[in-house]
């Protein structure tokens, strides 16, 4: 067995830094390599083995696809949540029937989200402040 016998080692400052800074990757490399069975190119001839699933169009015109599967989920997110989670997002929480997206609300809408916690009863004043503390005026 060559090296030392010991589990630690003492080294002046500048020895340290040095020691450690070997192990700084430089930028751009790759930190994670994959091999053999996780490998892009074992992905890649697995997913060209396999056969195309193709998606059975919906009988009535309500009915939702069970499964999306790749470029389908992205397109929709209710469907890639459905997939990922294993619940359904717009599935309300009380009655389980289907909810519908009515209004996008951004951060800037910020009469929107008042009125809307107002209603829900969520809001809450802020509290007034006192005003700043007058300095004393110098004694000299």
């Amino acid at each position: 067995m060559a090296g030392p016998k010991r589990n630690f080692q003492i080294f002046d400052p500048l020895d340290f830094l040095a020691e450690v800074t070997q192990h700084i990757p430089e930028k751009g490399d790759h930190q994670i390599r994959y091999y053999g069975w996780y490998s892009n190119k074992n992905r890649g001839q697995r997913a060209k083995a396999q056969p195309a699933v193709a998606v059975a169009e919906p009988q009535e015109s309500g009915a939702k696809p069970l499964a999306p599967g790749g470029k389908q989920a992205r397109k929709r997110w209710a469907a890639l949540i459905k997939q990922v989670y294993e619940a359904d997002p717009l599935a309300c929480p009380k009655c389980g029937s289907e909810m519908r997206i009515i209004a996008f609300i951004e951060r800037r809408q910020t009469e929107v989200v008042e009125k809307i916690l107002r209603h829900c009863g969520l809001w809450e004043e802020a509290p007034a402040r006192d005003p700043p503390p007058v300095p004393e005026p110098a004694v000299g």
